[in-house]
């Protein structure tokens, strides 16, 4: 794993197979970090998968913490809507 040592935000994190570490199966990038009501954020992120070359990628368009939910979207009648 990489971090930004100011923050400890991970940037780059590697992962291995569990049963043979030397194969390295995965790498997640993360980028364009941005500080969200004093938290940094990831609002990119790549994860490419080392064994079939393919990517999958997500960007975050915007983001809020602390946010009021209604404790009705955890019944199993809000959960199944």
């Amino acid at each position: 794993m990489w971090v930004i040592k100011d923050n400890f935000v991970p940037i780059v994190i590697d992962y291995y197979d569990e049963n043979d570490p030397d194969l390295h199966i995965k790498e997640l990038v993360q980028s364009d970090i941005r500080v969200i009501d004093n938290i940094p954020t990831a609002m990119k992120m790549a994860m490419h998968n080392k064994l079939d070359n393919t990517q999958t990628s997500m960007e975050y368009i915007s983001v809020e913490y602390n946010v009021e939910l209604d404790d009705q979207m955890f019944t199993e009648r809000g959960l199944t809507k």
